[in-house]
């Protein structure tokens, strides 16, 4: 099932008994007598279904944009997670007749319309982009408590709306994920937003709505992990963090241990290792070693010379249909090409770095200077 499609699409490539459901569900009467009905009888559900009001047809394609957004890899995974918190034991044998995620992901919405909203959020956890592993927490079992949850709901509506005058109202949910992992989000609102929208009279009105805005704190118990997941300034992901672990874990923030070697910026592919034209040199990373949060694997990427290594990093991204966003850098290869000019030879220089250590392929001491300064210009060393 397309991402973009057409409502008659969708009624054609639905099976004629799970369209039944569907439209039943959403509240549309074709006047019809569906046990009498067959899977021949479709283009007289398709004609009936022109005539139907439209408002009703605009509810129905929402539910069906949906559906539509789970119906793939990513969000079939959150709705089996999702199904795993309600304790849905027989998805699978269901799944086994319905083939089709598009299928699968309808069926969950007509017969547990819980778990179909649980898994929504999950995906757009799944989904988050993460600021910063912040380690040096308590392992074992964090006491994630209703009490300390209601208290960060509280706090958060406070720090919001002393900063940033929004916030005056926060849901904060928790996600137990197996494994020693916690999810916990909030959904505090933001600002007003205006916008415009045709009334039943078919007149232009304006409309303000409260939208929320999302913030993940992610909790490995196991490593004494946390990670943040929000769209704000750093400074504020910085308090924002202190503030969760003062709540939640009832402690006073460790100090953050810096890494020597900042190379998580190095899997930014708009990331540019420029050289000064006088130097007569060019970098490259020619070997990137990435860890899979979510499943706690490494792949390893190597190219040759003049080699560009998000060539295979994104093959393997669209293969797998992975976010680069699930994974943080573990180790990286950055090879220098030093060009000839008078007084030095051609050369090569490699370097392998991690978050806190350093290996020279090299002893020529000029070239491990100018290697040293470069690392510094961009920012990968203090």
């Amino acid at each position: 099932m397309l991402k973009n499609f057409s409502m008659n699409t969708v009624l054609r490539r639905t099976p004629f008994k799970v369209l039944r459901w569907f439209l039943q569900d959403v509240g549309i009467n074709l006047g019809f007598d569906w046990d009498t009905m067959h899977a021949y009888d479709l283009p007289k559900v398709i004609a009936a279904y022109d005539l139907v009001p439209e408002e009703q047809k605009i509810k129905a394609e929402i539910v069906v944009r949906e559906i539509v957004a789970l119906a793939d890899q990513e969000g079939i995974a959150a709705i089996r997670e999702a199904a795993k918190l309600y304790g849905l034991s027989y998805l699978d044998l269901i799944f086994k007749a319905h083939p089709s995620a598009y299928l699968q992901a309808i069926w969950v919405w007509t017969e547990h319309r819980d778990v179909f909203a649980k898994a929504q959020k999950l995906l757009q956890v799944n989904r988050a982009s993460f600021f910063r592993k912040r380690s040096g927490l308590p392992t074992g079992k964090i006491p994630v408590t209703e009490e300390r949850l209601n208290k960060l709901k509280t706090e958060l509506q406070i720090f919001f709306g002393a900063k940033q005058n929004r916030g005056r109202v926060c849901t904060v949910e928790l996600f137990e994920r197996g494994e020693g992992r916690y999810c916990v989000v909030a959904y505090p609102d933001d600002h007003p937003i205006p916008y415009l929208e045709h009334n039943q009279e078919a007149i232009l009105v304006p409309v303000m709505v409260n939208p929320v805005f999302e913030i993940v704190f992610d909790i490995n118990s196991n490593e004494g992990t946390l990670a943040l997941s929000a769209q704000l300034e750093k400074t504020v992901k910085e308090e924002l963090e202190n503030l969760f672990i003062r709540t939640i874990y009832e402690i006073e923030p460790p100090p953050l241990i810096k890494p020597d070697y900042d190379i998580e910026k190095l899997k930014d592919s708009q990331f540019m290792l420029a050289t000064e034209t006088s130097d007569c040199l060019q970098a490259e990373i020619s070997h990137m070693d990435l860890l899979w949060k979510d499943i706690a694997s490494v792949s390893s990427f190597g190219v040759k010379k003049k080699g560009n290594i998000f060539c295979p990093i994104n093959t393997l991204l669209r293969k797998e249909k992975r976010n680069l966003n699930d994974a943080e850098v573990r180790q990286v290869t950055i090879r220098f090409h030093f060009k000839p000019k008078r007084g030095r030879r051609a050369g090569v220089l490699c370097v392998e770095l991690t978050p806190h250590q350093m290996v020279i392929r090299c002893k020529d001491a000029v070239r491990i200077e100018t290697m040293l300064k470069y690392l510094k210009k961009w920012e990968v060393s203090q």
